[in-house]
């Protein structure tokens, strides 16, 4: 009886894990997140479906080590009623509601809306510093960098682009630990980045 047990439960388990969504293979070349579009220059790997991982509907997140080493957020064009990030424990709530962004931000309300976002994801003392004008697809933008620290104490680097076009935000947020994982893959994200196509 013991050993039936034993075994329905193992399969009961397994069944499970099938059942679980598994990462996805984002690979080099054309990613698409909604009408934009960005140029991956290696393999990633698309968790956004994997379970809640603090991110909007129309956000994907990619990863190549896992989301404690390395992410990018890359979000379809977001209105006002799209948030960049959701906080992963309290979600969003009337009593909690997530940060939401509007039309016609300047850039240093995107790079304010940014921060927050990141915030959101249970990172403390953000900092945003060292903005740079981008042009994408024809539109003017902000590139600029983050620092942060996660709830443990790690210190945490980012890079994010914030652009706007039609009434719509499109954002690319890199993150990941300072020491080492940040300069690893920060040719990476910039690339991506720099590939970043508008509709």
């Amino acid at each position: 009886m013991k050993r039936l047990i034993a075994s329905t439960a193992l399969l009961s388990v397994l069944c499970l894990s099938a059942c679980a969504p598994m990462p996805i293979l984002a690979p080099k070349g054309q990613f698409t997140a909604g009408q934009a579009s960005a140029t991956l220059d290696r393999d990633w790997s698309d968790v956004s479906k994997m379970y809640f991982t603090g991110t909007g509907k129309k956000v994907h997140i990619l990863t190549i080590d896992g989301l404690a080493l390395n992410r990018v957020l890359v979000s379809e064009g977001l209105g006002s009623n799209d948030p960049l990030t959701i906080n992963p424990m309290k979600g969003d709530t009337k009593s909690n509601p997530a940060l939401r962004g509007k039309a016609d931000m300047s850039l240093s309300e995107q790079m304010e809306f940014v921060s927050g976002s990141v915030a959101q994801l249970d990172y403390h003392k953000v900092e945003v510093a060292s903005p740079k004008p981008v042009t994408i697809s024809g539109v003017k933008g902000v590139r600029f960098e983050l620092t942060g620290v996660t709830t443990d104490g790690l210190n945490v680097k980012g890079l994010a682009q914030a652009v706007s076009k039609g009434g719509l935000n499109y954002y690319v947020v890199y993150l990941a630990p300072a020491e080492h994982y940040y300069d690893a893959t920060l040719p990476n994200a910039i690339a991506l980045m720099d590939s970043v196509k508008l509709p």
